[in-house]
């Protein structure tokens, strides 16, 4: 497969899905109203697009051992990519496995507060009410543009990537969770958006673990067979 491949086209989908990643990284950065900090400490920041790193980084890493399988001979591959996949997803688990506990820590400080009329109700608005719904949108909307960009063109590259379906089904994931984001940003009014914002970043994650376990159980067969 690796010799009809169509390269640019492959070049063209790992840009596409490294640029995902970056965006969701940076999206931290941009969401959000540019307010000072509440007097609890915390800022209107979104997590349910940065969430998604995890699982697109998955993705990405993917994408880049075929990358680096174009240019580095086979037995040598065979014998280092086992290794680097034990050990990326396994920090991948954990750096998941601390964000949900953060995360849920979070939705229950910020449910509590709500309900808790009139003052906690008040320092939720003050830390939480100002979602920036309409910057998630736009990076969701890129981010959309950027995976279907990445999908077409890794079809075009190769017609055989269909056949691999674990690889197809974690890209599903990624679009299903593009869309769980936008839909639970849209299902409830403005001020309460945060918190279903953060039931996205703890629902991706979990997501996210299945998958790096998926790639950790991979990980931990390749290294047995380079050692028998």
């Amino acid at each position: 497969m690796l010799d009809s491949m169509r390269k640019p086209f492959f070049l063209v989908s790992l840009i596409a899905i490294f640029l995902a990643v970056f965006v969701e990284l940076g999206s931290m950065a941009v969401l959000g109203p540019h307010t000072s900090a509440s007097t609890l400490g915390a800022s209107p920041t979104g997590k349910a697009i940065p969430a998604m790193a995890f699982l697109d980084g998955l993705i990405f890493y993917a994408t880049l051992i075929i990358g680096i399988a174009l240019l580095i001979p086979e037995r040598v591959q065979s014998k280092v990519q086992g290794i680097v996949t034990l050990v990326f997803s396994f920090f991948l688990v954990l750096g998941c496995l601390l964000v949900v506990f953060a995360d849920f820590e979070l939705l229950i400080l910020m449910v509590s507060l709500l309900m808790s009329v009139p003052f906690g109700t008040a320092a939720y608005l003050l830390g939480w009410g100002g979602f920036d719904t309409n910057g998630a949108h736009v990076a969701l909307s890129l981010l959309m543009t950027l995976k279907i960009i990445f999908g077409v063109c890794l079809v075009l590259a190769h017609q055989r990537f269909l056949q691999n379906k674990g690889f197809v089904l974690i890209i599903i994931t990624s679009f299903v969770s593009n869309l769980i984001i936008a839909f639970l940003h849209s299902f409830v009014p403005g001020p309460l958006v945060s918190i279903t914002d953060d039931i996205a970043a703890i629902i991706i994650c979990i997501l996210a673990i299945v998958w790096a376990v998926v790639y950790l159980i991979g990980g931990i067969i390749s290294v047995i067979k380079v050692i028998v």
